[in-house]
This record gives C-alpha cells, sequence and structure tokens, in this order.
C-alpha cells in the first residue's frame, strides 16, 4: 500500500539559487502527526507546495496516495493545504470563501463546517481585507478542515491565533488523527505547542534531512542541565552544549547517561526532561559547546 505522502530523492531551487531541497526523503505513515522544522529558507514550506501540486519537483517525485500532485490534480480533492498566513481572496466576505470551497471540494462536509464556524465564532458576513490576521488563519483553517482531508499540511497554522483558538486547533488535529488515521505535516517555529501533540520530529538544514526522529525517543536521550559557580561542569561524554542563561550555567546532554552524571549531580548539578524547542536551537546551531 502506498504512503499517503512520500518524497523520493526530490531536489527544487529558486532561479538557481542554493537548492532549498536536496535530496530530500520523506513519507508519511498513517494516523502520524509529524512536525517539520527548518531555519528560515531552508525547505520547510517548499515541501508543503510540492505535496500540494503547486510547484513541480526539478529532481526525483513527489506522490500523494501513489499520483503525481502536479501533475494528476484529482489527486487533490484528498489533500487539506493551509499555506502560511492562509491567503484568502480580499474582496470576498468569509460566506463567499466558503461556498467557493463547497462547490470546488467533492468532499465537503457542510455540518463540519457550521461546527467549525461556531467554535471560531467569526463573522462569516466580514469581507477578508476587513479581518485580523487571526480572523483570517480562523477561515483558512475552516476552508481546509471541513475538506475531510485524508493528508493534512498545515504552514505555521497557528502564527496570529490566540490562546484560545490554537488550543481548539490542537484539539481537532487530535480528532482528526482519532477518527480518521489522517496523518497530518505541520511546518512551523511553533514548536513548544507542536511538541504536545506530535509523534514524529523532521529537521531539515541546508535542503536535507538531518533529524527523523520520534519525539518520545529523541527527548528520551537528551536532558537540560544547570548547576551554579560551585558546581564543576558536566561531564563532557555527555556532548554537553551550553544554553542561553540570567542565572547560574545551563546545558544540554546530547549523550544522556545517568551513570555517568551521577557523581556530578552528587555535586550540586541539576538535571532536568529537555524540551523540543531546545532541542531544535541546539541542532540549528542556537548554542555552543562547553
Amino acid at each position: 500500500m502506498s504512503a499517503a505522502l512520500s518524497f523520493e530523492d526530490v531536489g527544487f531551487s529558486y532561479r538557481r539559487k542554493h537548492p532549498v531541497l536536496d535530496g530530500f526523503n520523506f513519507r508519511t505513515e498513517p494516523g502520524e502527526i509529524t512536525i517539520v522544522a527548518a531555519p528560515n529558507g531552508t525547505g520547510k514550506s517548499t515541501a508543503l507546495w510540492l505535496a500540494a501540486g503547486l510547484l513541480a519537483p526539478q529532481r526525483g517525485r513527489v506522490r500523494v496516495f501513489g499520483k503525481d500532485p502536479h501533475a494528476q490534480r484529482d489527486v487533490l480533492g484528498r489533500v487539506g493545504f493551509l499555506a502560511e498566513g492562509a491567503p484568502l481572496p480580499d474582496g470576498w466576505t468569509g460566506n463567499q470563501v466558503l461556498a467557493f470551497q463547497r462547490d470546488t471540494f467533492p468532499r465537503w462536509d457542510q455540518a463540519e463546517c457550521d461546527r467549525l464556524s461556531a467554535a471560531f465564532r467569526i463573522d462569516l458576513s466580514q469581507k477578508v481585507k476587513t479581518m485580523s490576521r487571526g480572523q483570517r488563519g480562523k477561515l483558512g483553517l475552516i476552508t481546509v478542515l471541513s475538506t475531510r482531508p485524508e493528508v493534512l499540511l498545515l504552514d505555521e497554522p497557528t502564527l496570529g491565533l490566540d490562546i484560545a483558538t490554537r488550543r481548539h486547533l490542537l484539539a481537532e488535529i487530535l480528532g482528526r488523527v482519532a477518527e480518521q488515521g489522517c496523518p497530518i505535516v505541520i511546518a512551523g517555529h511553533e514548536i513548544r505547542e507542536a511538541e504536545a501533540i506530535a509523534d514524529r520530529f523532521v529537521l531539515i538544514n541546508e535542503g536535507k534531512i538531518v533529524c527523523d526522529e520520534p519525539v518520545a525517543d529523541l527527548l528520551g536521550r537528551h536532558r537540560a542541565l544547570s548547576w551554579d559557580e560551585h558546581t564543576p561542569p558536566p561531564p563532557e561524554a555527555l556532548d554537553v552544549m551550553l544554553l542561553p542563561s540570567l542565572f547560574g550555567r545551563r546545558a544540554l546532554a546530547h549523550s544522556w547517561d545517568p551513570e555517568l552524571a551521577q557523581l556530578w549531580m552528587e555535586r550540586g548539578g541539576r538535571v532536568e526532561p529537555a524540551d523540543l524547542e531546545t532541542v531544535y536551537l541546539s541542532l540549528t546551531g542556537g548554542s555552543e559547546h562547553a
């Protein structure tokens, strides 16, 4: 059985610049929520545009349910894609946007649309150009989720949303997986929020995947360390990377080993679970080795 979404040795660049994707390989698994992270301009959004058929790979191939999304457009009816900023026609009202989606997507679920509209408390008679960034984001989410997609692609989905709506969105994402086994790919920088629901973490750097690992395994081999001036630094064997800190010293251990750290902890070293955002910053050079 083919994956809902797969990339095989994909290459893509803009205007002969350094490739944003170079030998990119990735595939989704049923019921899996994947967060794709990367420094700005290094391919995460491009990957979603390729998956949505809006771009064609210059090398390799992209497949959605076994079909080429750029050449075989019929498969796009099974894909839900929300681009960054939820670009929508400025002169249309929310109702007109939803009516267009309803007429375009055969899988449109009006009852779901009505439920989400009520939950997000959005005035659909308002024109898009008068909506705030958060309101446009809510409308974009309604247009995508109401199509009942079989694979969901979200690019910076929480950008501009208030806390209550962000939490509602996360609940909706979990519901899609629980009810339908829908694989979901989230690209963005809101790693702290995505950590609560993500099964898998993928990091792109210079066009290639440099980390592809279950979130639980990734966090399981990292620890956040802290100590004061009277405590010696942690053992180098833990592969320690310093973190910014206003008080005392903090670091991330990339190769956690409780036996190696035991003596250091007895001398005052403190250990806490690592969070995904800190791990991401260390993997992208946001910190320095001790």
